[in-house]
C-alpha cells in the first residue's frame, strides 16, 4: 500500500505533561527543521544559490499541562474537524488525573488517537496498564529520558499509522455505503420481481379462468351439437306421429302400423343417445364430489376387466399386476377410467388377427404407481393424438359413441393428482399410461 495522500496526512501532535520544560523539549525535537535542512541553508549562504526545500516540514505541536486539559483539547479538535494524530502523555501529573486515566478519556473522545505514555518511574507494571487500558494497537510506552531520534521516529511512524487507519476507516465507510446502495438496489429489484411474480400469478389465474371458460364453451357447444341431432330426430318422429293421428281422427287416413313403429324406433334411438350423454355427465359430476380413500388397484383392475369383458370379446387378456402399493383416490372413478380404456382397447382390436390386450400395474419411482393398458389394434392416427382427450371428439362412426369417454378419464385422473399419456402407431396398436400418486403412509388413519 502506498503512503497516505495529502488529504489524509495529519501532523498534529498534542503533548500532555505538567512540566513546562518537557513541552519545550518536544517542540525542539518535532518543530525544528532537521539537520540536513540547516546544512542546506548554510551551504546556500556560503556558496550562493537557493536552499533546496526540506522534505520534512516538521509537526504542529500543541500543549496541555493536565489530563483534563488534554481531554478538552482533543474534544475541541474533534469538534473543529482537525483531530490530533498523536498524543504524548506523561504518567504523573499531580494533582490531576494520571496518564493512564487520561488515555482512557482521550480514546472516548477520539478512538483513532495514537497515544505514547511517557514516564521515568515504574508507576504501573505492563500487566496493570493493560488491565486498565486493554491490549491496544494505539498505545506505546516511552521511558524518560528519551532519545530525540526515537521521539522523532515515533512521531513519524504513529502519524503515518493514524493516516493509514483513517484511510482504512474511509474505505470501510465507502464499502458500507456501497453495500447499502447495493442492498437498496437489491431490495428494489426484489420488490420489482415480487410485483412481477404477483402480476404473473394474477395473469395465470386469469388465463386459467379463460381456459376454463374456453373449455366450458367447447363443452357447451359440443353438448348442444350432440343433443341437437338426436333431439331433432325425436321431434321429427313425434311430429310425424301427431300429424298421422290427427288425420286418422278426422277420418281422412288409416294408420300404417309398420310406418309408425319405424318412426317410434327412430325416436327411441335418439332418446337413448341423449340418455347416454346425460348419464356420462352425471357420472362425471358425481365422481368429482366423491370422497377419496385408500384404493387397491389390483382389485379395481379386476372389476374393470370383468365389466369390459363383453367389449373385449375374443381378445387375449394378459394381466401383470405386481405388488403395487395402494393409491389415494376414488375407487369408482378409477374403475370407470380403466373400464373406459379397456372398452376402447376391445373396440380397437375387434376384427383383427390374434387380438391381444395387456394390463400392467407396477410401482415406478418413489411415490408413483403406473398402470398401462396396451393393445395391438388399429392404433390412432398422428393427427388425432392431440385431440383424443377433447370432449365429444371420437373416431368411431356416428351413433357409436358420445366422445366423452377419454375426456372423462382425463378429468378423473387429473383430479386425483395423476397424469394420463398415450403412445400409438397406426396398424400396430396403442398404449395408455395412467400415472397415479401413491397413498401417504398415514392414509389409513385419515
Amino acid at each position: 500500500m502506498s503512503g497516505p495522500s495529502t488529504s489524509t496526512a495529519n501532523r498534529r501532535i498534542l503533548v500532555v505533561d505538567d512540566n513546562q520544560a518537557i513541552h519545550q523539549d518536544f517542540r525542539k525535537i518535532l518543530c525544528a527543521p532537521p539537520a540536513t535542512a540547516a546544512l542546506d541553508a548554510m551551504e546556500a549562504a556560503l556558496f550562493g544559490g537557493v536552499a533546496a526545500p526540506s522534505a520534512d516540514a516538521g509537526f504542529e505541536v500543541d500543549s496541555a499541562h493536565q489530563g483534563e486539559e488534554g481531554v478538552a483539547r482533543v474534544k475541541a479538535a474533534m469538534a473543529e474537524g482537525r483531530p490530533y494524530a498523536l498524543a504524548f502523555v506523561d504518567i504523573r501529573m499531580p494533582p490531576g488525573i494520571d496518564g493512564v486515566e487520561t488515555a482512557l478519556r482521550l480514546w472516548k473522545e477520539d478512538e483513532d488517537l495514537q497515544v505514547v505514555l511517557c514516564s521515568a518511574y515504574s508507576d504501573y507494571s505492563w500487566e496493570e496498564m493493560t488491565q486498565r487500558l486493554g491490549v491496544s494497537q494505539r498505545l506505546l510506552i516511552l521511558r524518560k529520558p528519551f532519545d530525540n531520534i526515537e521521539v522523532r521516529q515515533l512521531a513519524h511512524a504513529l502519524t503515518e499509522k493514524w493516516a493509514l487507519l483513517r484511510q482504512s476507516h474511509r474505505r470501510m465507510e465507502d464499502l458500507t455505503r456501497e453495500v447499502q446502495e447495493w442492498t437498496q438496489e437489491l431490495a428494489i429489484a426484489n420488490d420489482r420481481l415480487r410485483k412481477e411474480m404477483e402480476d404473473r400469478a394474477k395473469l395465470e389465474v386469469r388465463l386459467v379462468q379463460a381456459q376454463r371458460l374456453e373449455a366450458l364453451g367447447r363443452l357447451t357447444a359440443g353438448l348442444a351439437h350432440e343433443i341437437n341431432n338426436p333431439l331433432s330426430v325425436i321431434m321429427a318422429s313425434v311430429g310425424f306421429m301427431r300429424s298421422e293421428l290427427e288425420e286418422h281422427t278426422k277420418g281422412g287416413r288409416s294408420l300404417d302400423s309398420s310406418e309408425l313403429s319405424e318412426v317410434c324406433s327412430d325416436a327411441l334411438i335418439g332418446a337413448e343417445r341423449i340418455l347416454r350423454i346425460v348419464n356420462d355427465f352425471r357420472l362425471f359430476s358425481r365422481l368429482d364430489s366423491e370422497p377419496q380413500k385408500l384404493v387397491d388397484l389390483r382389485e379395481v383392475l379386476d372389476h374393470a376387466l370383468s365389466g369390459a369383458s363383453y367389449n373385449l370379446g375374443k381378445a387375449q387378456v394378459v394381466r401383470d399386476f405386481q405388488d403395487v402399493p395402494p393409491v389415494w383416490g376414488s375407487e369408482q372413478g378409477l374403475e370407470q377410467v380403466f373400464m373406459g380404456l379397456l372398452n376402447n382397447a376391445g373396440y380397437a382390436t375387434k376384427g383383427g388377427e390374434d387380438p391381444r390386450v395387456s394390463v400392467i400395474a407396477r410401482q415406478r419411482e418413489e411415490g408413483w404407481v403406473m398402470v398401462e393398458v396396451r393393445d395391438n389394434g388399429v392404433g390412432i392416427a398422428p393427427e388425432h393424438l392431440g385431440r383424443i382427450f377433447d370432449p365429444f371428439f371420437t373416431t368411431k362412426p356416428p351413433g357409436t359413441g358420445t366422445g366423452l369417454g377419454l375426456s372423462i378419464c382425463y378429468g378423473i385422473v387429473s383430479g386425483l393428482g395423476g397424469a394420463i399419456e398415450v403412445d400409438s402407431t397406426p396398424g400396430k396398436g396403442s398404449t395408455f399410461r395412467v400415472k397415479l400418486p401413491r397413498a401417504p403412509e398415514n392414509a389409513a388413519a385419515l
